[in-house]
């Protein structure tokens, strides 16, 4: 073990969900790569040395006697219904996660593994979140607690609970950040291919997955898919009906009918996602952001910006920053 060398602990049990695991181990084994060194020393304990994930990997681990001082992270994955029941409902298991969690300087839960915090009794009054599809059943659990509904991850203290699945990827990025720097975790998300400093405060849901589960037929996934194609293109309504083969009149009740958006709008928003995207590379200046996602000028992107998110282009990286 070495001396320098944050632990984190993630705690295992049977049925875990894997990218729970995976992603944020992945983001900690990824910062040591490129620091040439060991700054993370990842630790995988259960009660028992051997058990399968969701998805049938069988992993072995270390016993839970492996989890001692210091306890820099501790971990706890997410599950589908069945397997995270069973491990809520074993008193050894939870009450070896109250005890050891009150001990670790980070306590981090990923996706429905904030409902094995709440059996614990580690979440009352504290800001939290989960994965969407667990928000009520946390509420119930810890009516005194903040639960937030639209956020990929929330920090409270040395508290953090995220979405879940990939979302726990943004967090080990933040908390990369955190204790190194963003250059170091802009690095990792770009060899990741992720999304480089999603903030917590984004929806779970993006914009194009929303507006995917909206769209009724492939004809709108198609012009969707186009507008995200050219996003630096003058492209007006007329255009967008040119390429779906419709009339404007016909176009616009379209996508008011199936997306509540106008064909503009539309337009409009997915412009203001891709540069949501791009402000979390500081070395892209905003004028380049700009001309990329289709405004006239760096006044024009600022304008739209801050009235979509009641912060400027700056304003919104400096937040990404931490500045």
């Amino acid at each position: 073990m070495s001396n320098s060398a944050k632990q984190i602990y993630i705690l295992c049990y049977p049925g875990f969900q894997l990218l729970d695991v995976a992603g944020p181990a992945d983001v900690f084994a990824q910062a040591n790569e490129e620091l040439g060194r060991t700054v993370y020393e990842l630790h995988y304990i259960a009660e028992q040395e051997k058990l399968s994930s969701a998805s049938g990997l069988h992993i072995v681990c270390e016993p839970l006697s492996t989890c001692r001082a210091p306890l820099d992270y501790l971990f706890v994955p997410g599950a589908n219904a069945e397997p995270l029941f069973a491990a809520s409902e074993r008193a050894s298991f939870i009450a070896w996660l109250a005890q050891h969690a009150a001990r670790a300087n980070t306590l981090c839960s990923v996706c429905s593994g904030s409902l094995l915090l709440a059996k614990a009794g580690l979440l009352e009054g504290k800001r939290i979140t989960s994965h969407w599809a667990a928000l009520s059943h946390l509420q119930q659990m810890c009516p005194a607690s903040t639960v937030l509904e639209n956020n990929l991850y929330v920090n409270d203290g040395q508290l953090w609970t995220s979405a879940g699945v990939l979302a726990g990827v943004d967090m080990a990025l933040a908390l990369v950040a955190r204790d190194h720097n963003h250059s170091l975790a802009l690095k990792i998300a770009k060899n990741l291919l992720a999304f480089m400093f999603r903030d917590g405060h984004q929806p779970q849901l993006s914009l194009p997955i929303s507006l995917q589960e909206k769209a009724s037929d492939t004809s709108l996934l198609r012009l969707i898919k186009w507008l995200q194609d050219n996003l630096a293109e003058p492209i007006n309504v007329e255009k967008m009906a040119d390429y779906m083969a419709t009339s404007v009149r016909s176009l616009h009740r379209y996508c008011q009918e199936n997306l509540q958006l106008s064909p503009a709008k539309l337009f409009n928003e997915l412009r203001l996602e891709q540069a949501k995207t791009l402000l979390g590379d500081k070395d892209i200046p905003i004028k380049q952001i700009a001309s990329e996602c289709g405004f006239a000028d760096s006044s024009a992107f600022s304008k739209a910006f801050s009235q979509r998110h009641q912060l400027s282009p700056l304003q919104y990286r400096h937040r990404l920053y931490g500045a």
